[in-house]
Parts: C-alpha cells; structure tokens; sequence
C-alpha cells in the first residue's frame, strides 16, 4: 500500500453473501480480522445462514489502516442508494465490487447500470461464480467497458487487492485530470469571453475601444459618401493626467476617466460614437452632420464639461481638455488620414497651451514636417556634438563681485549655423529629448565650472519635462556631481513656476532632497505667474529671479515699481537672494538697486560667451559697477564676442 496516494479510497462492495464482506476487509484492511470484528459484523446482519439474504440491510465500518472506507449493502438497491447519497454528499465512492446475483431484488447487471446513471466516473468489478454472461455480452448490455471489469468467484485475495490499488488509483487520476480539464476549458472560455469584450468595449470606462472606433469609423464617413452628409473626429485628451495620477493617486485618475467618459456620453447624439483610445485619450465620431454649424455646437458642449470639477473622496479634482478637430470632407474623406490630421489639430492645441481646442488647417502639416525636422536634428547634436554652452554672469548689485554664470545652451549646426534657442528648446520639451539633452547641459556646466575659481559657481535651467520624465531627477545630478568631481554648493538649479505646477509633490521633493545636499535653488521668472507667492511660501527657495520685463525702463511703470519694491522687500524680509534679470543701462541698474535687489544679471555687465572668453572675468572677480560720467545708459566697457545668426534675447532658452 506504500505507493497509493495517501487520501482514503472510498470502497463500496453489494453482494448477498455476508462473509464476502469479510473476506473483502481482510484483504482491502491490510491485516485479518478479529473474532470481535467477526462478531459485530454477524450481530449487525443477523445470524442467517450463509448465501441468505437480511432483506437489504447495509453498515459501515471506520478503517482499520486509516488508508481506505469500506461500506456494504447485501443488495443491489440499497448498494444503489448509498451511490446516490455519496453524489449529493459530494464524496463519491472510487470502486465498487459488485456481486452478479443477488436474489431476491436487482442482479449485478441491472445495479451497474442503474449506479452508472447516477456516477459514470465510479469504477465497478463485477464478481461472479458463474460462466453464463461472457465479458462480451456483459459490455454489450451495459454498452461500456472502460470502467469496467469481471472477477471470477472464488477470488484470490492478491487479485482483488491488485485491482483495489490499481482502479483507485485510476479514478484518482481519471478525477485529476478532469478536474483540470474542468479547469482549463474554464479559463478559456473566461479569456475568450474577456479577448471579445475587449476587442470591442473599453473594460474602464465601457466605452468603445480603438478597434471597435475603426470599425465605426469606417461607417461614418461610407453614410457621408452615400447620403451627401458630413462627419468630423474629435480627439480629446486630458491635460497633464499623469500629474493627476501621480497627486491623488490611479484610484482618483480612473474615477476621472469613467466620469469624462460619462460626460461625454451626454454631450453627444445617439447616432455619435464616443470610444476611449487608450489612457487619457478619447474619441468622437460625430456623424451624419448636416451643417458645420454642428461641429461648433458640439465643441462648445464638450468644452463646458471641463468646467465642473470631480468630486471625489472630499476632493475636487480640477482638470481640463486639448482637442483636435478634423472634419469630413472637407480635410479628408479617408479614415487613418483623417484621424492624422484630427491628432494634428490636438497636438496644436497642446503646443498653443493645453486646456484649448483646435480645428486642422492644412498649415499644420508643414508646422508638424518642421518638428520632426528639428527634433531628429537634435538628436543629430547630441550625437555628433553640435551642441555647446554659454555662460553670462551674475554679480553682487552693490559690489559687483561675481558671484554665479548662468549656463545658457547653442546649437551650432553644420548648415544653418548658429539655431537660436528659442527655436529648438520648446520643440525639445514637446518631444522628450529636453531630458538627455538637459543631462548634457547640466554634466558639461559642471565640468567646465570645475576650471574657475572656487568661489564662483554655475547656475544650471532645468525644464519642467525633466521633473516629469525622468525617475529620479537628484539621482542624476548626484551622479553628475560626482563623475565630475564639482562641489553641490557651486551649484545652483533653476526652475520655472510651470515645474511647481505640473508636478508639485514629486517637484518639491526633489528640490528639497537636492537643497539637503547642498544645491542652491532659484526660482526663475518670478512675477509672471499666478501662484508664485504661494510657492515661494511653500518652499525654501535661495534665490528669485525677476523677470526681464519688470527691469527694462521702457515699461517701468508706477505699478511696475511697486512690484519690484515689493519682490525687493520680500528678498530682504525672508532672507532670500533676490536677482534682477535684464539689466542693460545704468538707469536700469540705479532702479533696481535702489529697490532692494543684491544680484543683477544683464547686458551691462555682460552677453553670454563662450567658457574661452570668461578669462576675463577670473583675474578680479569684480566689475566695477559705476557710470562713466555723463553716460548713465551705455554698457559697461567690456569686449563682447558676437555670434552669427544668434538672435541674443535674455531668455532662459538662450
């Protein structure tokens, strides 16, 4: 018994003839039984004589070895039963030895059968002392054999122990397999069923999904070709989702996708399709439109959606849309081009400032030829070395000491020249290449600051798309940092307020982990913005920077003065570096001194240059600050190095 499967067997024997019983335990327990089992058998069945029948009384008797269950019925209806209660009980029996004649009630042929209606899978051993049923003949009456065999009368006890192991163990097999055959057709029918809702309806939000939105487009614009109507694809996405995701949580960004989903639903007709494309972006198809006064009329319904916030968790999620419109026939009647170009209008609206709409118009195409143009020449640059630094100082607004160089990027392409910045940068933040290339900016800066003098550091413009792109931003400038051997309090970082927007938690923390390991922080073009002094109350920044267009004295106002009063006063009074940008005359100098400020930065004290021409900066650390004589609004005497083709504005870009 060492090699059977440790679960019990569940044996069932119906014979007529109680010392068979008997005999079946002594060789199915293991070991022969005692004059007391032999006593209660006889006690339970009466004291008939062998061969008679106790009109159907059965028992069951615990196992001896613990390896298999016995029960026993003298006939073959009460045999039947027990069958029946071992299916509803769920523990059906594994084997049967069944006896071929048991006067007065069913024979073994008739009990089979009837137990087989009940339990197919039980295997049965038909006993018998007698040779007028062949084998044949008894398949063919019970019209199956393969859970079925014939033991002749008198058996030998290695014969049914044999059969006991081996049939046992075959129907525990036989349940296996079905089991996990159960199992498996189970689990394709479920990934079928999931394989066709999904190749039709989006499982979030229940809406059409891409494939199921070809198919209808294609109906669209056949009904448009046919009856003389039009049809336009709206392309909607929302702005900045994954910030939204990344604040307050993927539980908060579905529950805004299936409530968009919702809303648009309502916005549109019965004849319309609305489809989610995948992540943020969804789709109308507005059919059988009869004017393109319609197009507008649905716009309008669309945009008004992003107006209601969703409330969710005690929260009130602000978001907005980007949406291209493409129109049919009027920008095409052929499906995919008429989805390239609604894609077209979107990526418009996203590039004029998000929370817009745009419909196509064909100079889009040229806009997008011109994109890819100086995108895949960026990454010409990075690989072929095009790219090169500028530096422009920043010095004390009293002593004029120098205290920083702002790192300002070129690009020197073999043909064109010198490509402004302002031309190149906002097409490599839409693109994503803003981040390898800002690695760049950030490891040549620090290289190069490596050769000044200790006590002058570099001042580094990182974009928002790195906070949004990159894993981990202080990683990178700690590794930067180390390669190149520059100590983190020579640099400074500088970011827009646009960074604090986007991503506030992930950004903030990451300012703060970079301050912990001595990097300065500047917030840059401070004043422009809607939220600066909340941000500058939020976090510890060590330097503002004004934006040029408060300083230039051909806008200073009595309300620009004021502002500049004020930024000068709130540097003072939070003990924070306050830096005047765009400083080109004395007058300019003379005002924002006078407000406050203890940096300038500008013109008059010097143009970004390449690292060669700094040189002149190195041997006093000291511009002298002070007019010539009668002369309050020209530049300072130094030599600038001018550069072709660079239109040289004072923009972070350039």
């Amino acid at each position: 018994m060492q090699s059977m499967n440790k679960k019990k067997r569940r044996i069932l024997i119906i014979d007529d003839n109680r010392q068979i019983h008997l005999d079946y335990r002594k060789i199915l327990e293991g070991q022969s039984c005692t004059t007391e089992t032999n006593e209660d058998f006889l006690e339970f069945f009466g004291n008939e004589g062998e061969g008679e029948s106790s009109g159907g009384g059965t028992f069951s008797s615990e196992p001896l070895n613990g390896l298999v269950t016995i029960d026993s019925a003298l006939q073959g209806e009460d045999g039947f039963k027990l069958v029946q209660h071992s299916i509803e009980d769920r523990n059906p029996y594994h084997l049967a030895f069944v006896d071929l004649r048991m006067p007065p009630g069913w024979d073994g042929l008739k009990t089979v059968a009837k137990i087989w209606q009940v339990d197919p899978e039980l295997q049965i051993v038909i006993c018998s002392a007698y040779s007028d049923n062949s084998y044949a003949d008894i398949c063919n009456k019970l019209g199956r054999s393969d859970s079925l065999l014939i033991l002749k009368k008198p058996f030998d006890a290695i014969e049914v122990y044999q059969l006991a192991v081996a049939l046992t163990e075959k129907w525990i097999l036989g349940r296996k397999a079905r089991l996990k055959q159960e199992d498996l057709e189970l689990l394709v029918a479920k990934r079928t069923e999931e394989l066709k809702l999904a190749s039709l309806q989006d499982p979030l939000t229940k809406l059409t999904n891409r494939t199921g939105f070809s198919t209808q487009l294609d109906l669209a614009l056949s009904r448009v070709s046919r009856h003389g109507k039009m049809a336009a694809v709206f392309l909607i996405d929302i702005d900045y989702f994954k910030q939204i995701n990344d604040n307050f949580g993927h539980p908060t960004g579905d529950q805004l996708l299936i409530e968009v989903a919702k809303r648009l639903k309502k916005c549109v007709r019965g004849t319309d399709t609305v489809a989610r494309l995948g992540g943020d972006e969804f789709a109308i198809i507005q059919s059988d439109v009869e004017s393109e006064g319609q197009f507008r009329g649905l716009l309008r319904r669309v945009e008004q959606l992003q107006k209601s916030p969703l409330e969710y968790e005690q929260r009130k999620i602000e978001f907005s849309f980007s949406i291209g419109v493409a129109t049919c026939p009027l920008d095409s009647s052929d499906a995919s081009d008429l989805l390239r170009k609604s894609d077209q209008a979107l990526y418009r609206s996203k590039r004029d400032g998000r929370a817009m709409s745009r419909f196509y118009s064909p100079e889009m195409d040229s806009e997008l030829l011109r994109t890819q143009r100086i995108f895949q020449g960026l990454k010409t640059a990075l690989a072929e070395d095009q790219l090169l630094l500028h530096y422009q100082p920043i010095v004390d607004a009293q002593s004029g000491a120098i205290r920083t160089f702002e790192a300002l990027i070129r690009w020197y392409h073999p043909e064109r020249k010198m490509i402004p910045p302002n031309e190149f940068i906002p097409i490599a933040e839409e693109t994503g290449i803003i981040a390898p290339i800002g690695d760049w900016v950030l490891e040549t800066a620090c290289l190069e600051a490596q050769t000044w003098p200790v006590g002058i550091g570099v001042s580094v413009n990182m974009s928002p798309v790195q906070f949004r792109e990159q894993n981990d931003v202080v990683s990178r400038v700690e590794e930067i940092l180390k390669r190149t051997g520059l100590a983190p309090e020579r640099l400074a970082i500088e970011i827009t307020e646009s960074a604090m927007i986007s991503q506030p938690k992930y950004t903030s923390d990451c300012l703060r982990r970079l301050r912990e390991m001595g990097v300065s922080i500047v917030l840059d073009d401070f004043g422009v913005g809607y939220s600066s002094l909340s941000y500058v109350q939020s976090f510890p920044f060590d330097r503002l920077k004004l934006d040029r267009s408060f300083v230039s004295s051909k806008s200073a106002s009595d309300k620009t003065r004021a502002i500049m009063k004020l930024v000068g006063s709130l540097g003072v009074n939070l003990d924070i570096v306050t830096t005047a940008e765009g400083v080109e005359t004395f007058e300019e100098l003379k005002l924002v001194q006078e407000q406050g400020f203890r940096q300038i930065q500008g013109y008059l004290i010097g143009r970004p240059e390449p690292p060669a021409e700094l040189l002149k900066y190195f041997d006093s650390q000291i511009i002298d600050l002070v007019p010539p004589s009668d002369q309050p609004n020209v530049a300072l005497p130094f030599p600038v190095i001018e550069i072709p083709n660079v239109h040289d504005s004072q923009s972070n870009v350039d």
